[in-house]
């Protein structure tokens, strides 16, 4: 229980506040995207019979800075880019999955997740993953809002706007792969989603924006956690429905100002 707690927890606060930008960007499908390219190196790994993880996480950062480039230099949209890029991702996935033979459950494993069956070397991973986006929001944190709020603006003022966009993208595919092992391909996206919107719902500055996303982020794992454990629910569901739930809460509560 204990590496679910801390791999969970460090998830879920890294997800939120790296979730946060893409929102401000209007980019919050972009995680989903990569869950699909994310099913690319799984498949890859049960081809080759090995690394199925390192095969995901090259693959995923990989991908995202395609899309990046595809938006540069060809002018697609954000939406179509992220659109063509997650139908491409599903499809090869498919193929690859039924060249290894790996219509089981260990392909299961990978969609769902189960984050009751983290390893410790897992959850201080996610830990340490934590803690570099802790301190990139720390000490770069405005910076990365600027550009998702105004990019033309950001440029102008001489920030590495090129450079932050691909930070941006890495952290983004970094967890989408850590998260899989926890909540699976299917769910991770709503987990790095749901909490900033509810903070954004309730928030009165950026700071409070950060504050909350990552306190909304690691209250839906406690929440989830506590809920599947006493109720024998999938823990994967059952975090990201109470994260759904503070979210309608968040919701409410600003109608209601």
């Amino acid at each position: 229980m204990w590496p679910a707690l801390l791999g969970g927890l460090a998830l879920a606060v890294a997800g939120a506040l790296v979730g946060l930008f893409l929102i401000i960007r209007r980019d919050s499908l972009l995680p989903h995207a990569l869950t699909h390219v994310a099913f690319v190196g799984v498949a890859l790994g049960f081809l080759t019979a090995r690394w199925p993880l390192l095969w995901a996480l090259g693959v995923t950062v990989l991908a995202a800075f395609v899309v990046l480039e595809i938006r540069e230099r060809a002018g697609i949209y954000e939406d179509t880019a992220v659109g063509i890029l997650a139908g491409l991702g599903m499809a090869l996935a498919l193929v690859l999955a039924s060249l290894a033979g790996s219509y089981d459950v260990r392909l299961l494993s990978y969609l769902f997740g189960n984050i009751l069956a983290l390893s410790t070397s897992e959850a201080l991973l996610a830990g340490g993953l934590a803690l570099l986006v802790v301190g990139v929001v720390a000490f770069r944190g405005e910076a990365f809002f600027f550009v998702a709020f105004d990019e033309e603006s950001a440029a102008t003022c001489g920030l590495p706007v090129r450079a932050l966009k691909f930070w941006l993208a890495a952290l983004v595919a970094a967890l989408v792969v850590l998260g899989m092992r926890m909540v699976g391909l299917l769910l991770v996206s709503a987990l790095m989603v749901i909490p900033g919107a509810a903070a954004l719902e309730v928030a009165r500055g950026l700071r409070q924006c950060y504050l909350l996303s990552a306190l909304f982020g690691a209250l839906s794992v406690l929440g989830g956690l506590a809920a599947a454990v006493l109720f024998n629910l999938p823990p994967s569901g059952a975090i990201v429905l109470f994260s759904g739930g503070l979210f309608l809460l968040s919701f409410g509560a600003r109608r209601l100002k």
